[in-house]
Order: structure tokens, then sequence, then C-alpha cells
């Protein structure tokens, strides 16, 4: 199924008071095709996790479709390990926990064949006055998609993601103390065919599982850690990818899970390990030329790319927060780790933060390379497509590109904690434009929460430096 099978019934975060039964009926006949008998239906919070329900198919069906579903705004109050985080103001005792609602977009309904019987639907968040929350994931991406589109450009974007395999399941693991795991594959072998085949069982059921809820794989090798994976998403316009990405990292760890074999999206997961990321391959077309590549000048970059460029660049020290959302996204990020340091772009470079590829039109685009596997994805595409829009609305020429080792060259650093991340963010100005004040703030008090959780934890490494020693 694609997602043209069901018309869209929401538009810039808002939903009408009733789902139009024409919507209802063909996601009826799509489940009787699939004999469908539960729906998960959720919402990405801030950290990207799906939170939502499971319910029979009738319920789905004769009420949920049309009217949505109440949660508690808890749901934008947990941190990842769902502890309560005391610093908000949208969420915490003091708003009574009260209700925020559910709707699905019936655009995004499909079976999933890793768990038959089974359909997922992602949501919109509403007030119970039909207004949106402002600082749900998705309707932030929606808007920033609006913004380009009232400037008369439309973003598509591919998703590169890391991840690692072990022969563990999560009570294993946990019980190592996440430390000594068995991985999938022993050693590093990049690129290695005897490798991938060793994994096909697994690897095959991901790709044929996304291809069939469509969400289309164009690729997948072995990387260059010891059982660690790249499956490349196909482009598609950002929310599609973003919603498509949100339920791939789902379907990754539940089909890992069937064979035994436990997934991870940390960005770093041992020192020694190499670092797990997630590049945005972009490009943008203008409204009423859906086949022009904007991004293509004919001989190379065009005018609105270098925008672009100089867009994300100027600002990408502002947005690394959303880009690098944990204190364990920083571990990733080193000199010679191929993983950017500083706010530089190169002509087909991997050294570089921004990766311009244009040989000719329809390949061109740019690869942000500083986003990690941790990344919100809505978030992301977010901060890729409000930085853009700050080059292109300001008309921004990008610095000579880099050429070479971009990690011996002089350059704008980027920040190299999470705590420097949050400074960025709380002294920028560009992200404030884009989003707004409620959301920016709500998203920085769960990062400096994340921050002094980490402040206050005492780690392996201190134990074995200082234990008996100081």
């Amino acid at each position: 199924m694609t997602n043209a099978d069901i018309s869209t019934t929401l538009a810039n975060g808002n939903q009408p008071t009733h789902t139009p039964e024409s919507d209802v009926d063909r996601v009826r006949a799509l489940f009787d095709r699939h004999q469908i008998r539960t729906v998960q239906f959720g919402m990405p919070d801030m950290d990207g996790l799906l939170r939502g329900k499971f319910v029979p198919a009738e319920f789905f069906l004769d009420t949920i479709a049309h009217r949505g579903s109440t949660v508690p705004n808890i749901v934008f109050g947990w941190d990842v390990e769902d502890t309560l985080m005391d610093c908000l103001s949208f969420s915490g005792w003091q708003t009574g926990y009260s209700d925020v609602v559910l709707k699905p977009d019936l655009s995004t309904i499909r079976p999933i064949p890793w768990d038959p019987g089974q359909a997922i639907v992602l949501c919109d968040v509403t007030n119970t006055d039909g207004s949106p929350v402002e600082i749900a994931p998705r309707t932030v991406l929606k808007r920033q998609v609006q913004r380009a589109a009232d400037l008369g450009y439309s973003f598509t974007a591919g998703y590169e993601l890391e991840f690692y395999l072990y022969r563990e399941t999560s009570q294993s693991a946990a019980a190592k103390g996440y430390r000594d795991l068995v991985p999938a594959t022993p050693g590093v072998a990049t690129f290695s065919l005897q490798r991938a085949a060793a994994l096909e069982d697994v690897i095959g059921a991901i790709r044929e599982g996304m291809r069939a809820c469509d969400i289309p794989v164009l690729a997948s090798n072995t990387e260059y850690g010891a059982g660690q994976i790249e499956i490349n998403i196909e482009h598609g316009d950002a929310l599609k990818t973003a919603d498509r990405v949100a339920i791939y990292k789902n379907g990754v760890r539940r089909i890992a899970e069937q064979h035994g074999l436990l997934a991870s999206f940390m960005a770093k997961v041992a020192t020694d390990s190499a670092g797990s990321s997630a590049h945005i391959h972009q490009s943008v077309v203008r409204t009423g030329e859906p086949n022009r590549n904007a991004m293509w000048g004919g001989d190379g970059p065009s005018p609105v790319m270098r925008q672009i460029l100089a867009g994300q660049l100027e600002s990408m020290r502002e947005f690394t927060a959303l880009y690098c959302p944990t204190v364990n996204s920083y571990k990733r990020r080193v000199p010679g780790s191929w993983s950017p340091v500083s706010a530089a772009w190169g002509e087909d470079n991997r050294t570089a933060a921004l990766r311009v590829i244009a040989n000719d039109e329809r390949s061109c685009r740019m690869e942000n390379r500083l986003p990690g596997a941790d990344a919100n994805p809505y978030l992301a595409l977010s901060a890729c497509i409000a930085s853009a829009l700050h080059g292109i609305e300001n008309e921004l020429e990008p610095p000579e590109p880099v050429v070479g080792n971009a990690y011996d060259k002089p350059g704008t650093g980027l920040p190299a904690s999470l705590a420097a991340a949050i400074t960025e963010l709380q002294n920028g100005h560009v992200a404030r434009k884009a989003f707004g004040d409620t959301f920016v703030d709500h998203y920085l008090a769960t990062r400096i929460w994340e921050r002094d959780r980490h402040r206050e934890a005492v780690g392996d490494w201190e134990l074995r430096r200082y234990f008996d020693r100081i």
C-alpha cells in the first residue's frame, strides 16, 4: 500500500471535526484485504519514540478514526527512560496531566508484515479544543514544510541510518550492564558481501518488510563496526520521510527481536566502536516545476543550492542540539571518525558537514552528515528545512568549499558537547523564528534535563580512574 491509497485528512497541523466517511471506508477495505485485527496508533515524542496504543480494528474504524483518542500530556513530559521531567510548563503536576488528543492521519496507515494481522498509523496531536499542540514534533515539521511551500519550494529527503545488531536480548544486555555484548558478526568488515550474506535472514526480512509497508529500501551493507549495518531509505517529501523513519526504527527493533537479535540506534555504543549516523540527503524543487531540480545550476550547484548551503552552515551550531540530541551523540563526533566537527562544506567530501553531490541534474543533492542515528527524524528534518529557508530568505552566500581533509582545516567548530549545543540554541535566533518560543523553550528544557542527569551520574570511567587512586 502507498500513501496515495488513502487521501490525506490533515493540513498544517489542524484536523477536521470528522474524518470523511470515504476515507474510513478505504481503510476498512484495506483491513479486509489484509485481515487486520489490531491497530497500533501513536505519535513521536521529543526523542522520536512512538508512543500510543493498540486497539481492535473495529474500534479504530468506528471511533478513533473519526474522533481520535485522548492521552495525558505526560507523553511530552517523560524523558527517554520515562522519568518525569519536573522542569516543563506544558506537562507537569501543575497541569494535572490533562488530556491531549491523538488524531490519526489516515494517509500514514499501513499493514506491518512483520506482525501479521496488525496495522500502524501515525497521529497528529491536538489540544481538546482542536488546536494543534505547538511542541509536537510532527506539527513542527509540517509547519516547516508549509513555510517552504509559501516560498515556492518543496523539500525531499532520503535517510541513511546506521545501527548495531547484537546476539543478545534486552534482558541479557541489561544483565551485562550493556558491556561485552556479542555482535551479530565479528570484527570490522565494511561492505563485505560475505558478512552481509551471513545476516541476510534478518536484513532481508527488514528490506522486504519495509518495502511491503511503503518504506522503500535502496540498499543495505555492513558498516565500520562489528555488527554494524547501514540501510538506506529512498527519498520522499520531508514529512513522508520522517514518518517512514519513525516506523522503520520500530520495525528494525521488532524484526531483529524475532530473529533473536537486539538492535541499537545509539550514536556511540562503545568507546572502540564506530559511531552510528543518520545522513540526510536533501533536494528541492520549485512549486510548478516538479520535474526540475532547483539545486542544479546547469553545470554545478545553483544559486538556490548555494543559499541553502549558506543557511545550513550559518545556523548549524544553533541546530546541533536537534541533530545531536543526547549526551552520547557527541562521543561519535571526533576527528577522523567520518563525522563532522566543523561547519564546512565540500564537493563530494565525506569529511565535511555538508557534502554536495552535483554531477548532473538527476542526482544533484546535498548530504547533511551531522545528525546521529539517535536524532528525532522530525526535528532533524525540521532543522534542515528551517536553516535552508534562512539562507533563501536572506540570500546568503556560502564560504569557499573545503578541499581535502576538513579535520585539518580551520573553520567554524561545532559544539562538542550537549551542554555547548544547548548554549548555542539558547543564544540563537533562527530556531525561534522558525519554530516559535513555545517549542524552543520546551525542547531546551528537555535537553537541559538530559545534560543535568548525566552530570549527576557516576560512570564506569570515573570509578576505574579515581576509586582507589585519588
